[in-house]
């Protein structure tokens, strides 16, 4: 090669960029971009971040969700038992008349207090009460005992607190199964789910009707859709004492483990107007509730490792609920 030549082929390769000229040794040309693994690598790895990401977020949302709706259940709990508190201690006591009462309701009765009846019920009537014990160190809880299909249906004669004055009426705290929302049977229902009602008479009613509780039975056992005081309440339950002269607590009720009825008698002799009572309510997380509602209107299917439906019920209600409980001191006059 000619002296001229080298010297043009010498100017044109420092003009070629480094990263084009071609290296001894090797079959290829660097080109300064990502080879198609180290994309693949690259690609991999944001799709594992992503899903990372994916996952941590349901994680937190779901979180979010349950500790929103655990709060709310507090909330509503809270305000029931307080409400519940002030009711019971302002409960009129008469020499002659019974003023409380409570009844867990059969099965057969509940359609007449405005239970939606038209789809299976899956909850147990199962009646299961422990004796009630006012000793904590027999560790017989109110918390464990259940109270049949309907719960507990308590009435007694309060009074109307309001600036006007006190005036007696009849009150009554139940739970209903029912629409949250229109009618009791409607063909498209808003959710349906256990509720916990207040109910009460006007002072007018009251005055008409007597001082006796069970001559109200029938003006009690309907409560309309706006008195709904907690949602998602699917089971309530009530123990009574009186408390003698030592201080120590009898129990009047249960008497059993299977006791529906009690109706307290004033007076003297025999008298079971109790001192104490002691509420409970089990409030469902409102995923659980919805769960439930799937679950008995047929639309999922019982898990084979459950032996029947009424105890698929409780295995989810025990799995989704919290319960609340509290003792009232009530204000009864000295000799009822």
């Amino acid at each position: 090669m000619s002296p001229e030549a080298k010297k043009l082929a010498l100017t044109l390769e420092r003009r070629v960029p480094t990263s084009m000229r071609h290296k001894k040794g090797s079959a290829r040309v660097a080109t300064g971009g990502f080879t198609l693994i180290e994309l693949l690598v690259a690609v991999s790895i944001s799709a594992v971040l992503a899903g990372l990401l994916v996952v941590v977020t349901r994680n937190t949302l779901d979180l979010w969700e349950k500790a929103q709706d655990r709060s709310f259940a507090n909330v509503q709990a809270s305000v029931a038992l307080n409400l519940l508190t002030q009711d019971l201690q302002s409960t009129l006591t008469r020499v002659s008349e019974s003023t409380l009462a409570l009844n867990i309701l059969p099965a057969s009765a509940l359609g007449a207090h405005n239970w939606r009846t038209s789809e299976p019920l899956l909850k147990p009537d199962w009646v299961n009460i422990l004796t009630a014990a006012p000793d904590p160190l027999r560790r017989r809880y109110i918390e464990h005992s259940r109270f049949g299909r309907g719960g507990v249906w308590l009435r007694f004669l309060g009074f109307n607190l309001n600036p006007d004055g006190s005036l007696p009426q009849a009150i009554s705290y139940q739970i209903v199964r029912r629409p949250m929302a229109g009618g009791i049977n409607a063909t498209n229902p808003p959710p349906i789910r256990y509720i916990l009602f207040r109910h009460y008479t006007t002072p007018d009613d009251t005055f008409a009707t007597g001082y006796d509780i069970s001559s109200y039975d029938a003006l009690l056992a309907r409560p309309a859709v706006d008195q709904a005081l907690c949602d998602n309440v699917v089971d309530f339950g009530v123990w009574c004492y009186r408390r003698e002269s030592d201080g120590s607590l009898t129990v009047l009720y249960p008497q059993s483990p299977d006791s529906r009825d009690f109706l307290a008698q004033p007076g003297s002799s025999g008298a079971t107007f109790p001192d104490v009572v002691e509420v409970m309510l089990r409030v469902m997380t409102e995923r659980g509730a919805a769960q439930l509602e799937q679950m008995e209107l047929g639309l999922v299917t019982r898990p084979p490792g459950y032996a029947s439906d009424e105890e698929w019920w409780w295995a989810q209600v025990l799995a989704e609920s919290r319960v609340y409980s509290t003792r009232i001191l009530l204000n009864r006059p000295e000799g009822l």
